[in-house]
């Protein structure tokens, strides 16, 4: 490596602190006209700069030497600069990704590799947070059922084994067992009449709820709805052991069981942001398999946002042609990692249907996002001729440090935007619900717009926030109009705009799920503090991840009651309609870095939205925990260890 780049903390204080970054050339060449791109998730006081000039685009930054001093052989630049934020504690707080560029390359940048040396933190020493777990247990089923009665003998599953033809309402999740079956056995497993898995109605059962009963000769799973017969179908899969008894002809021993079960909460979802990094469609099902194994049954599909768009749209090939890469010679700049190369994705329409078929088999409902009126960098950069408007003056800069991320609510182009995105959207996705974001949209926008002034004269608003609610507005009633329930971050009821049919999902807070229940409307909770699964997972600098939200580990998890202190009789407790918890994803590029933020954290958030608070504890949630390993393992997942 001929570059290397050192940053070190040397002044630290409650709310600022001062860095020295290092650039080494270790070349026996100079080089010339340079600049160093490099990456920081939070945001430079350029004017602190000891030398050099500073540009940051989000957390892509590019620094210059002052008058084009070049880099000499064996040499090294050295510039001090200031951030006015907590300290640091984690090593991914520094510099992610950096490259070298030389010869004034304006038009075409080649990017040069930069060594990046581990971020000098000004703490002590943390060791590594571990977990220490019960003894497993025989039926290690997660989330608890409401009742179990473990029975005396087993079910033999191998190659004799087929399912039954059962009520349509099963047929999903007789799909989703049968894959699941002939990965196990190796074999074909058959859907017919003479089978010995069993899936029958029982009309007065509740939505949701089932009863399994695995005797020596048949296994029946019995509910009214197609949400109980995949739940059943779950709590089955679990109790499979995670090897077969009779290595030979592959044979599983299947406890003989009696459970009855229904769901705590109605709506038990997660949230994967595929904008800040791309996932793969095998990726996202095989996370699926997981969410339904462990009764969740949301998918809520985070599509849009400042770094990315990643859904196909025919009315604008331009948003997947453009909006859906960046790289240092693309429209849309490097951001967090891979910053040297072209980087980016999309879903077509046909990727969605397959993942919206396979989501369905195993009970899920997915729910797309399309981010508005902020996080809509990729857009307006996409479609500029559309939603730019050239009069607006407006300076702003977004927690992300975007000055070009928000969406005109005085200009026409944007609601011709709108309307033809979510008519699509609204096709594509048979959910009856889509998700609007509205979150984090900067002080001073629209505050040096003509238009959105007039508009606001037009209006009699006061605030530029009521802008906000103008567009909402208008995109609820579009997506009332094709049948759709909007939804969105809690901000949406900034402005006070949209009706009390919006859902709102309560993210900075705990308190701000509990005013807007209040308010009246319909919450789905879901605090940084307690469910984003992006957070580290203790204090160790090494820890992965961030911790805007604190420091979050799986005990801690797992102690989260929504709005425990709400009283039963409250009427504001009807309101809560569940839980969900989110995986945001700038810094998470990998699949072993995407399992190991997830696991099994994720399986702690199940419990928390399936089982009852007072049916839930802690040493019976992690006997059953440790029992779950060995499947984790068999499956390949780089779960973060207890131990």
């Amino acid at each position: 490596m001929s570059y290397r780049l050192d940053l070190v903390i040397i002044d630290q204080q409650p709310a600022e602190s001062r860095f020295a970054l290092t650039i080494h050339n270790l070349s026996d060449k100079p080089i010339f006209q340079w600049a160093l791109h490099f990456t920081m998730g939070r945001w430079i006081n350029h004017a602190s700069l000891s030398h050099g000039q500073m540009e940051q685009v989000g957390s892509y930054c590019v620094l210059t030497p002052d008058h084009n001093t070049p880099l000499l052989p064996n040499g090294h630049f050295y510039t001090e600069f200031t951030i006015g934020t907590q300290p640091f504690t984690l090593l991914d707080d520094g510099i992610i990704d950096a490259f070298i560029c030389s010869d004034g390359q304006a038009s075409f940048i080649t990017p040069q590799p930069v060594e990046i040396t581990a971020l000098g933190l000004q703490q002590p020493h943390r060791d590594r947070h571990t977990t220490p777990l019960e003894p497993t247990v025989e039926l290690p089923i997660i989330p608890a059922p409401q009742q179990l009665k473990a029975l005396a003998g087993h079910f033999t599953l191998d190659q004799h084994t087929a399912i039954s033809q059962g009520p349509h309402i099963a047929a999903g999740c007789s799909r989703w067992l049968q894959a699941e079956l002939e990965n196990l056995l190796h074999e074909d497993v058959g859907i017919s009449p003479e089978g010995n898995i069993h899936f029958q109605l029982r009309e007065q059962m509740a939505t949701g709820a089932y009863q399994l009963l695995v005797e020596q000769d048949d296994i029946w799973l019995l509910a009214s709805s197609e949400a109980g017969f995949c739940h059943a179908t779950a709590s089955l899969l679990q109790m499979i052991p995670a090897g077969p008894s009779h290595l030979a002809d592959a044979a599983y021993r299947v406890p003989m069981v009696e459970i009855c079960d229904a769901p705590h909460f109605e709506h038990r979802g997660m949230m994967l942001d595929c904008a800040r990094h791309f996932h793969p469609v095998k990726r996202i099902k095989f996370l699926l398999d997981q969410l339904a194994r462990f009764k969740f049954n949301v998918f809520h599909w985070h599509l849009t946002d400042d770094e990315g768009w990643r859904i196909e749209i025919d009315a604008y090939p331009e948003l997947t042609r453009i909006g859906a890469w960046r790289g240092p010679n693309e429209t849309i700049v490097p951001q967090f990692t891979t910053i040297s190369q072209r980087y980016g994705g999309y879903y077509s329409k046909q990727d969605i249907r397959d993942i919206i078929s396979y989501a369905a088999d195993r009970g899920i409902m997915v729910i797309p996002e399309i981010d508005i009126p902020g996080h809509c960098r990729a857009a307006i950069k996409s479609l500029p001729d559309l939603l730019i408007d050239p009069n607006d003056h407006s300076v702003y800069r977004s927690i992300q440090g975007y000055q070009d991320n928000v969406l005109s609510p005085a200009l026409k182009g944007t609601y011709t935007f709108l309307t033809n995105v979510l008519d699509e959207v609204c096709a594509l996705f048979p959910a009856p619900y889509v998700h609007i974001g509205a979150d984090e949209v900067p002080k001073g926008v629209w505050a040096d717009s003509p238009a959105c002034q007039a508009l606001m004269d037009e209006q009699g608003y006061k605030d530029t926030k009521e802008l906000q609610g103008h567009l909402l507005r208008f995109v609820e009633n579009h997506l009332t109009s094709k049948g759709k329930r909007m939804m969105g971050w809690e901000e949406a009821t900034h402005g006070d705009k949209v009706s009390k049919y919006t859902i709102v999902f309560s993210w900075i807070s705990e308190e701000a799920g509990l005013a807007c229940a209040k308010a009246g409307y319909d919450v789905v909770m879901q605090p940084g503090q307690a469910t984003y699964l992006d957070m580290a997972q203790g204090h160790s600098a090494e820890e992965a991840g961030v911790d805007w939200a604190g420091k979050l580990t799986l005990e801690q998890v797992y102690q989260y009651h929504p709005l425990s202190e709400l009283p039963a009789n409250d009427p504001a407790r009807h309101h809560i309609k569940g839980i969900q918890c989110a995986l945001w994803c700038e810094l998470i590029n990998s699949q072993s870095r995407f399992e190991y933020m997830i696991y099994p954290r994720l399986l702690a958030i199940a419990e928390i939205g399936w089982t009852a608070p007072e049916k839930r504890n802690w040493p019976d949630f992690s006997a059953r925990l440790a029992g779950q390993f060995a499947y984790l393992d068999k499956v390949g997942i780089n779960y973060r260890r207890c131990e």
